[in-house]
């Protein structure tokens, strides 16, 4: 019963503190939810993204581990989710790809962050 509470007890800040932010149609997640006169911070960010959907990822197994499954598949649609978002985005910059590839500047390396 511990097992059950502790996941539970993760599942809720995780969705509080991620999930709540994760975009509905692109499925990334922004840096932050700050709009200030600094500026805009809500631009999604490679690495952010992927450090931030490893816990979810992490805990949609413990959940199917434990025999949770439509808690577990809700984490892995979630994770898929923001995956496909991350692919696009670079599919999106194919021509930057194939210029990288032949010229090898970094004007034509891929964005590591989207809006």
């Amino acid at each position: 019963m511990k097992h059950k509470q502790l996941l539970d007890r993760l599942y809720d800040e995780v969705h509080s503190v991620i999930l709540s932010k994760q975009n509905p149609v692109t499925g990334l997640l922004p840096a932050s939810t700050a709009v200030n006169n600094h500026g805009d911070y809500t631009d999604a960010w490679v690495r952010d993204n992927v450090y931030s959907i490893v816990c979810v990822w992490t805990l949609g197994m413990a959940f199917r581990h434990q025999g949770e499954m439509h808690k577990a598949d809700e984490l892995d649609q979630r994770t898929i989710k923001l995956m496909r978002g991350l692919l696009q985005s670079m599919m999106r910059q194919a021509d930057k790809v194939e210029a990288f590839k032949l010229s090898l500047d970094n004007k034509d390396a891929l964005h590591a962050k989207y809006d």
